[in-house]
């Protein structure tokens, strides 16, 4: 794969993981400037055991309108990530339905880190099923619980981060997440002061087409441990509407 081919030369890095993990929920909104993306969730993240070593969960809940559906729906996404040393995620799953309860997707990731490999399994009304096996490099990360993982990377003026992110398509992207500075953010939820950092894909021979590339931000606390507050970039990988998504709520 050219993405992961062409970044050999960025260091591997690993998001190591602090003493204490400390549980948190929230809630969050999203929305977009052509409305084709509206929708809200509640989250969580929990410490639990797998197979007798430290992990974290997350689990979303959402309903409202996705881009690639044309009717209003609701969805469950569930990660798991070792959280032993550092963080890497393990499994995730996403079932997404209509208002009736009907089955619209299911797309699966299984991590197997000793042969560095992950399974992607996909099942869509009216599809046939899809399934396949993608080579990852050591350090790669999921869309699935990257804000509440991001949060314990050292980035900042001096520090940037980088890495790999599987993305929903799926596609492996070298990436790296840079320092873009300090901001006071409102939200929903309140008036925060907050650290901004950029998502800075690396395409290899095909970085001239990264000036056309929608944008990607993440916004945290200043104050550790460094709670998400915002997002501005594509709702779900390449070719998907830019949203917004900002805090409305949360308790830790």
């Amino acid at each position: 794969m050219n993405t992961v081919i062409g970044s050999i030369l960025l260091l591997l890095n690993f998001i190591q993981t602090p003493t204490t993990l400390v549980p948190q929920s929230g809630r969050s909104k999203v929305s977009s400037k052509d409305a084709k993306s509206d929708w809200a969730a509640e989250w969580d993240m929990e410490q639990i055991q797998v197979q007798g070593r430290r992990a974290v969960r997350f689990i979303e809940t959402g309903s409202g309108r996705l881009s690639s559906f044309p009717q209003q729906v609701r969805w469950r996404t569930e990660a798991t990530w070792q959280a032993d040393d550092k963080f890497l995620p393990l499994e995730t799953e996403r079932t997404v339905t209509s208002a009736d309860g009907s089955i619209l997707l299911v797309e699966k990731k299984q991590f197997d880190h000793e042969k560095r490999v992950v399974r992607f399994e996909r099942r869509e009304a009216g599809s046939r099923p899809e399934a396949k096996s993608i080579s990852l490099p050591e350090d790669v990360l999921a869309v699935e619980g990257l804000a509440g993982i991001l949060r314990f990377a050292t980035i900042d003026k001096s520090h940037e981060f980088a890495t790999h992110v599987l993305s929903n398509e799926p596609n492996v992207y070298s990436v790296t997440f840079e320092w873009r500075g300090e901001e006071s953010v409102g939200t929903p939820a309140g008036k925060f002061e907050c650290y901004k950092v950029e998502m800075v894909p690396h395409l290899g021979v095909l970085n001239v087409i990264r000036p056309f590339l929608t944008k990607t931000y993440f916004w945290f606390t200043k104050a550790a441990p460094h709670y998400w507050v915002r997002y501005e970039g594509s709702e779900a990988g390449p070719g998907t509407p830019d949203v917004i998504m900002e805090l409305s709520s949360s308790t830790h």
